[in-house]
């Protein structure tokens, strides 16, 4: 194997063109597609003694490569749908050709090859069958020597060649049989389930396979297949003891489906990563968002159920955050598959199982799809969020319609979640309530004004500009403990800053990384304070701010079986106005995010159907809920997330007015400044500053920063954010600003980070 970088290596571009124009497509005649990729999971009789069937081939000159369909949607099994606990209804009874399709794929052995058992080690079929798989630089042809490469030192992208061969060596005495050969470029998003218990069977993971490519010409089938352009040789040939020269290798796999004793065969492929997935990978609720290809995230781990066993506590190489049990994944596979009474005794049901599973896994991080126009993309899936929660309230209403027809009163215990907590609007709080714990009328009129001026003056903050008028505020009643214990109402405060998105770029680990490429990792975020206050306490003078932090929020949900059937965005993950009441304990340590705004109330959604199908009864036709309907409710209320707080301690606070122009090492040297408000009972202080923060310092909380010269990216690793039918990642900021009574207001920002 060659160690130096290789001159054309599978990321240059140059070569790939190259590569483009060398390799032919193919178009499978009916018969291989059927031995192929519609291979059935119930082996069928066959006699591998007889001639095989006439090829007739049809040679395909274009700029893909081997069509496969690649839409594998392993949760929506049979299994899983006979989990559902009640009684259902197909919103649809009549099936598609596309739902046929779709479900005869699931029946096949390249959708639930992860389900097969592997054949024992000890076995001397997998132990005399040695299957290798090579990665080379270029496209691999008989008789020249092939450059080999270690494909794990690179991160592939959209539109990069996979090239290579694998190699199948016999080294018993006796012919091994077989039944496929399989040789495929896969990418999987995987959920492996904790085992139950000591002496407890495995759990099958769930599988949602959203890339799948089979190389037909590396892959078993009856047929000689012009892989290159330059290629013109004769399909009914099927290419008996045909060599490369280069090492005596075998090409052509024993047509009767024998591996014969002391045989080194050897196989070509080539793949090449598409720009963007089928459509048929989110048929179910048809997102373009889930058509892009994910990156690369978590860590890998066995799914065959038999190899699971071996591999208890893998190693975590990558600190991505992802969750512990959930991986997306890329690889090059390489399976031989027979029936199991081929290399078993007194086997009493016949299946398939797999002699042999190699592959070499992949790294892509693609580059990253980003809408259009962004604003029009948020109103968007606002607007689809509020239609599904309509949807939901509509069927809840219906049911409840039903009790109340049978009983005639509303049942007490049907009640369903407030709905104010799934409003995306941007005020999500009403400024009356946060008041309501006043008392005194005067006291909450005085409140009301001073917080309805101080949102007033946010809006139209200085550094926020005309056409610029949203923000992401926090308002806060600023109070002062007295010598009797009761606290004092002297004011509101008020922390902004435009609503806007900031992007960050992905910089690969080190072993990825190019040191003479720069990285943007540093962004500027406009912040603005205000304090209002009754001009009746005009010696009274504004608090000053003692700290301002920044953490970088990494938010990662996943859904273990159900696809998530709406886009998300970070009107899901965080409120654009928050207004504390007098209560407020003013920590800033609980905020608002994805669990509380929309898994919270969408679980209550799905208790209080689930409690109206029990208490209207499962036959009723009174009150049916579609299948999918009830999927796509479970999905949202079963979301777990993992959110990971990374503190940024590298922030520069800097002011571009007159009076404070320059670099200030604490918000506090800032001078509020006077404004003239419209209503004349009121004082507004304003102070206007920018803060420069670079992610090139982040670390997680409770460990030492970054050594002077290092990169926090040497021991972490943030991926593009992406979404997909089961699993999304966001990022966003959260600044912080302390004030001496324990007061500490955040505001949180979008953050996007682009390959």
């Amino acid at each position: 194997m060659s160690n130096d970088p290789p001159e054309f290596s599978p990321l240059n571009s140059a070569r790939s063109h190259e590569d483009d124009k060398l390799l032919n497509s193919i178009l499978p005649s009916y018969h291989m597609f059927q031995a192929t990729i519609r291979k059935k999971m119930v082996p069928e009789e066959e006699n591998f003694k007889e001639d095989p069937p006439t090829y007739e081939m049809s040679p395909l000159h274009s700029n893909g490569i081997t069509p496969i369909p690649s839409g594998i949607q392993s949760p929506q099994s049979a299994d899983s749908l006979n989990a559902f606990p009640f009684p259902i209804q197909d919103s649809d009874d009549e099936e598609t050709f596309n739902q046929r399709s779709a479900d005869l794929w699931e029946q096949t052995v390249l959708a639930n090859v992860h389900k097969l058992d592997l054949l024992s080690e000890k076995n001397p079929a997998s132990k005399n069958l040695v299957v290798k798989v090579y990665i080379t630089d270029a496209v691999c042809q008989k008789g020249v020597k092939p450059n080999i490469i270690d494909v794990s030192d690179y991160e592939l992208k959209q539109g990069d060649f996979i090239h290579g061969y694998i190699t199948i060596e016999n080294t018993s005495s006796e012919p091994i049989p077989f039944d496929m050969v399989y040789v495929v470029l896969e990418g999987e998003l995987a959920v492996v389930q904790a085992n139950r218990g000591p002496g407890e069977p495995l759990i099958s993971p769930t599988v949602f396979k959203f890339l799948n490519m089979l190389d037909l010409f590396a892959s078993w089938s009856y047929a000689n297949i012009d892989r290159l352009a330059t290629d013109n040789g004769d399909p009914h040939d099927w290419c008996y003891g045909e060599t490369d020269p280069y090492d005596n290798t075998v090409l052509a796999i024993d047509v009767k489906r024998l591996f014969q004793p002391g045989v080194t065969y050897k196989r070509f492929f080539s793949f090449r990563l598409p720009d963007k997935l089928l459509d048929d990978n989110c048929e179910i609720h048809s997102l373009d968002v889930h058509c892009q290809p994910p990156p690369t995230v978590g860590n890998p781990i066995p799914l065959n159920i038999t190899a699971r066993a071996k591999h208890e506590s893998p190693d975590r190489k990558l600190k991505d955050f992802s969750l512990i049990d959930t991986f997306v994944s890329y690889k090059v596979a390489a399976r031989v598959i027979g029936r199991a009474s081929q290399y078993l005794p007194r086997v009493t049901k016949d299946r398939y199982i797999l002699a042999a599973d190699i592959n070499v896994p992949l790294r892509v991080i693609p580059y990253t799809a980003r809408p259009e126009h962004k604003e029009q993309w948020d109103q968007s899936v606002r607007a689809q969020f509020q239609a599904f929660v309509k949807v939901v309230e509509e069927k809840i209403e219906q049911g409840k319609r039903v009790l109340r027809t049978r009983d005639g009163a509303i049942n007490s215990v049907m009640t369903s979640p407030n709905l104010s907590s799934l409003s995306l609007n941007q005020n999500l709080t009403p400024i009356s309530s946060a008041l309501q714990p006043i008392r005194s009328g005067s006291d909450r009129e005085k409140l009301r004004q001073l917080y309805r001026v101080s949102n007033s003056m946010t809006e139209k903050g200085t550094s926020v500009k005309a056409n610029e008028a949203a923000v992401y505020s926090h308002l806060s009643p600023y109070k002062k403990r007295g010598f009797t214990g009761a606290a004092k109402v002297l004011g509101v405060l008020s922390l902004s800053t435009p609503k806007a998105e900031y992007a960050l770029s992905y910089v690969p680990p080190l072993r990825y990384r190019n040191p003479m490429q720069s990285y943007k990792t540093r962004v500027r975020i406009p912040l603005d304070l205000t304090y209002s206050c009754d001009n009746a306490t005009s010696n009274q003078q504004p608090p000053e701010p003692k700290k301002i932090t920044c953490e970088l929020v990494v938010l990662t949900a996943r859904s273990k079986k159900h696809y998530i059937p709406i886009e998300l965005n970070h009107d899901m993950c965080f409120r654009e106005q928050v207004v504390d009441d007098l209560d407020s304990k003013g920590q800033g340590d609980e905020y608002e995010n994805l669990d509380t705004i929309v898994i919270k109330p969408f679980n209550e959604f799905y208790t209080t159907i689930v409690s109206l199908i029990k208490k209207i009864g499962f036959e009723s036709n009174e009150f049916r809920v579609e299948t999918q309907l009830f999927k796509d409710i479970k999905s949202l209320a079963m979301l777990q997330t993992k959110i990971i707080n990374l503190a940024v301690p590298d922030i520069t606070i800097s002011s571009s007015t007159d009076k404070s122009r320059g670099v200030h090492e604490s918000p506090s040297s800032i001078p509020w400044e006077k404004t003239e408000p419209a209503h004349s009972q009121c004082n507004i202080y304003t102070k206007n500053m920018e803060l420069v923060v670079d992610v090139n310092s982040c670390h997680m909380k409770g460990a030492a920063p970054p050594a002077h010269g290092k990169s926090a990216f040497d021991n972490l690793c943030l991926v593009p954010d992406f979404q997909q039918c089961l699993m999304v990642r966001f990022y966003y900021f959260r600044i912080s600003v302390k004030y001496g009574n324990g007061l500490v207001q955040s505001v949180n920002v979008p953050v996007t980070i682009n390959c």
